[in-house]
């Protein structure tokens, strides 16, 4: 009786342990498809948003269906992809910027919030954060498309940088250039202003200030004096022009005006003439008004009856002869000569119908004791430099 009843005991033991696992795994397997149909309904309403071009709704359902599947590349891409989508629909670069970062958080290989944020930092003219981007995206997708962009950009700042670097090169030149011409033009400005003509005469034969003049090409100068706040030469100062023409004098609005002088004192070896001075008034850049210019000879270079040195004076147009004017001249040979002669815009007048004895010029002008002609070939007269 008592082993039966031990039978039946253990009997009723095994079905109730087989009875509870069963209802155990039917819990568990109610349990996982419960689950799962969940996560498929979430995914499917996030994809709807999506698909409507609802991304922020999207991320958020997104977002939960994380917590059933955290390990889910899937869900992670989707993810990202919504923030690309919002971000390139906005507008607001910072916003945007904030949002393709975001979309690297769930996906950090895919090349397209690298490109939208360096594109965008382009845009804004900030390379060194497009570069930035453009390096992390290479280093974490190896996209070489991105390095190609890098080395172009490191290889126009290269070439930026070294034209950078060749203009300050060439700007320190000019200045220290500069600086020497100033020197050179000071130390001669006091010498004009000394009035010792013969010592600036002397100076301006120097290879020093020869090599200065031989630098001025065109309508440049070189100057040394005051100027106006924007830089134009104002009051007094000096000048180098072209063909070694040095100018002292008065300046106003950054032509030469007021009264100043004119000298060269360096020809060609072949030439008679020593020097030249013009001295008296200045208009337009150009003598205009009353002067005189002074021209110095090499007596072996002129004939026995050839004049060292002639002087005349009268008044200037644009630096040609205009009005009457008076020559005075010292002979090779001995004594000096005298003539008044009357010009029109640089054209001596004719005074005579008398053979002058020189071929293809007429008289202009008589000495007073009669014995000795000016004469002239029609050519125009004035100030050197200016009567071409």
């Amino acid at each position: 009786m008592n082993v039966r009843k031990a039978k039946i005991a253990m009997a009723v033991a095994t079905a109730i342990v087989i009875v509870a696992a069963i209802l155990l795994g039917v819990y568990y397997g109610v349990s996982y498809f419960s689950e799962a149909n969940k996560l498929a309904d979430i995914l499917k309403t996030g994809s709807s948003y999506m698909d409507a071009g609802e991304y922020e709704t999207a991320i958020k359902y997104y977002d939960d269906a994380l917590n059933y599947e955290p390990e889910s590349q899937e869900i992670r891409n989707a993810i990202s992809y919504a923030y690309i989508k919002l971000a390139e629909n906005n507008t607001n670069n910072a916003e945007a910027v904030e949002q393709y970062q975001k979309s690297l958080l769930y996906n950090k290989t895919n090349k397209t919030p690298y490109w939208g944020v360096a594109n965008i930092y382009e845009s804004l003219g900030d390379e060194d954060n497009m570069m930035i981007s453009l390096q992390t995206g290479y280093d974490n997708t190896g996209d070489e498309a991105m390095m190609q962009k890098i080395e172009a950009v490191q290889a126009e700042r290269a070439r930026i940088q070294a034209e950078e670097e060749a203009a300050a090169a060439e700007e320190a030149e000019r200045a220290a250039i500069e600086e020497a011409h100033s020197e050179a033009l000071k130390a001669l400005y006091d010498c004009f202003a000394s009035e010792d003509m013969d010592a600036v005469k002397d100076m301006l034969r120097t290879e020093e200030y020869m090599d200065l003049a031989d630098e001025v090409v065109g309508d440049n100068t070189f100057y040394y004096g005051t100027r106006t706040d924007a830089g134009l030469k104002e009051g007094k100062g000096i000048a180098v022009y072209r063909d070694g023409y040095f100018y002292y004098g008065d300046f106003s609005g950054d032509q030469r005006s007021g009264t100043g002088i004119l000298m060269r004192a360096v020809y060609a070896d072949s030439s008679a003439i020593g020097s030249f001075i013009y001295k008296g008034e200045w208009s337009n850049d150009k003598p205009n008004g009353t002067g005189t210019c002074t021209s110095n000879y090499y007596a072996d270079k002129v004939g026995a009856s050839g004049l060292t040195k002639q002087v005349i004076t009268g008044t200037y147009t644009d630096g040609l002869e205009n009005g009457s004017m008076t020559l005075q001249g010292t002979a090779r040979g001995s004594g000096n000569v005298s003539y008044t002669y009357t010009s029109e815009n640089g054209i001596a007048k004719k005074i005579s119908d008398e053979d002058s004895g020189v071929k293809g010029q007429y008289i202009i002008a008589k000495s007073k004791d009669g014995k000795s002609n000016l004469t002239s070939d029609g050519s125009k007269r004035g100030v050197e430099g200016f009567t071409d």
